[in-house]
């Protein structure tokens, strides 16, 4: 979404074809749009849905200057990838409009019954694009698509190709999928990269619906979420009251394995049924392999003080 009025803002609608597991999103809708009366107006047509609203840009902005706790986590948090936000404050959202129109958006939604939560009918959340091609496609680095200074058209070219071929991964084919980059020039470039955020955006939100997601709390409340690295290192509780540690992209299903399946544990296979005692989310899979590692040589009273997160008598 741009932060100033003068400017255009890329907006998509996804709808979910076939099954969660098995299924490829569609896009419904896809434009660029300037005043925020057309931008709700536009998300208005879809009243009678259950609606996911993810915006690339601050909603909530309670601080006059300096950094939101939002950027300053998430820049810890990142710091690994190489990956960061920009500070969003008052003072400098008033500079690109008086209304802050990021937040006025916000506020004509929230009216119209929009909240911070999943469980909800009508669901929004900010989101980043940066983070989501990093986590989910470009192996957790930025994709430098981005105009910046020492980056030619060409380049820039070569990286929204790059682009386009992830979003073609996940979403139905379609026009906008297919357009021919190579003739785009000024503008129309631009414009292009805007619409492929909105692209993102809408399946960023769907996303961490569904899969390892990451909330970033304004004033108390959930307010950003972001994909994160599906790679966690966990802890089981078997039937003896031993305790397992290994690695997994997907709890439910090796957990699943290990109490039925033969692709379980030797270990867990004479000690079931196990349950999910702990788990942290990791980095990638060698930072949860080092994890594991970590954690197989501690003590039970050091494994169950992790478990509990308090020490034990």
């Amino acid at each position: 979404m741009a932060w100033g009025e003068k400017n255009l803002s890329g907006f998509c609608v996804l709808e979910l074809s076939g099954s969660k597991k098995n299924s490829k999103l569609k896009i419904l809708n896809s434009k660029l749009i300037q005043s925020i009366e057309t931008m709700v107006d536009e998300i208005d047509k879809y009243a009678e849905h259950q609606v996911f609203v993810g915006v690339d840009a601050p909603l909530v902005i309670p601080n006059e200057t300096g950094n939101r706790e939002v950027e300053k986590k998430f820049n810890k948090d990142f710091a690994h990838y190489k990956i960061s936000m920009l500070p969003a404050n008052r003072k400098i959202l008033q500079k690109y409009s008086p209304t802050m129109r990021t937040q006025e958006l916000f506020y004509r939604l929230e009216a119209q019954g929009f909240k911070r939560d999943y469980t909800s009918q009508k669901v929004i959340f900010e989101v980043y694009t940066h983070a989501t091609i990093a986590m989910l496609w470009n192996n957790h680095k930025i994709l430098p698509y981005k105009r910046k200074k020492g980056r030619n058209t060409l380049f820039i070219k070569e990286q929204l190709g790059i682009y386009q071929k992830y979003l073609q991964k996940v979403v139905s084919p379609h026009q906008i999928l297919k357009e021919d980059i190579a003739t785009l020039k000024g503008q129309k470039l631009k414009k292009y990269e805007d619409q492929l955020d909105a692209i993102t955006c809408a399946y960023s939100i769907y996303y961490c619906q569904n899969n390892s997601a990451h909330f970033y709390q304004v004033d108390g409340v959930d307010t950003f979420v972001t994909p994160i690295s599906p790679w966690k290192t966990y802890v089981l509780r078997c039937s003896d009251d031993s305790l397992y540690t290994g690695v997994t992209t997907d709890l439910e299903r090796r957990l699943e394995e290990h109490n039925s399946s033969d692709k379980g544990a030797k270990y867990t296979k004479t000690r079931r049924p196990v349950s999910l005692a702990y788990y942290e989310n990791r980095l990638d899979k060698i930072d949860a392999m080092q994890r594991e590692y970590a954690i197989k040589q501690l003590t039970r009273k050091e494994k169950l003080q992790l478990i509990y997160g308090e020490a034990l008598k």
